[in-house]
């Protein structure tokens, strides 16, 4: 491994912790040696990010059945948490038209770029199960959040 490809790799181990928490049991990387294997871990630590997601958009599109307008809103709140998404990441990494990543980031950017988006993944998944877990009876400002279920 590099030493420029180090510090990335402690970046990726924390940001994995930081985030596993909204997302999920992360993929173990303390193994990876090689940058393969660091861009392999990172993919997979966003696939988990994205499948927590989903997960959590399914329980919500369930629970709020009774709510088309919200679940409406909602979806249109989540183009524009997609598109924002994808703008935040060109923001981070961006490129001229032609331009390399490769050339640019060099050979860590796939590593870079899917840990990124596990961890705005992981943000958004934490903003979406306030749906779920609901607010406390009586919370006046609680919107289309519902109360939180019973124990």
């Amino acid at each position: 491994m590099s030493l420029r490809a180090l510090p990335m790799m402690m970046l990726a181990l924390g940001l994995s912790a930081g985030s596993a928490a909204a997302a999920g049991a992360t993929p173990d990387c303390t193994g990876a040696s090689t940058q393969a294997e660091l861009d392999a871990c990172a993919s997979g630590s966003f696939a988990q990010a994205d499948a927590e997601l989903n997960r959590v958009w399914r329980a919500i599109q369930s629970r709020y059945a009774d709510q088309p307008l919200f679940l409406a809103r909602l979806k249109t709140a989540q183009k524009a948490w997609l598109a924002f998404r994808d703008a935040e990441v060109a923001a981070r990494f961006p490129l001229a038209p032609g331009q390399s990543a490769q050339a640019e980031y060099g050979s860590v950017f796939p590593m870079c770029q899917d840990q990124f988006k596990a961890v705005l993944t992981a943000e958004r998944t934490a903003q979406l199960k306030a749906w779920l877990e609901g607010v406390a009876e009586g919370d006046v400002c609680a919107g289309s959040v519902k109360p939180a279920p019973l124990p």
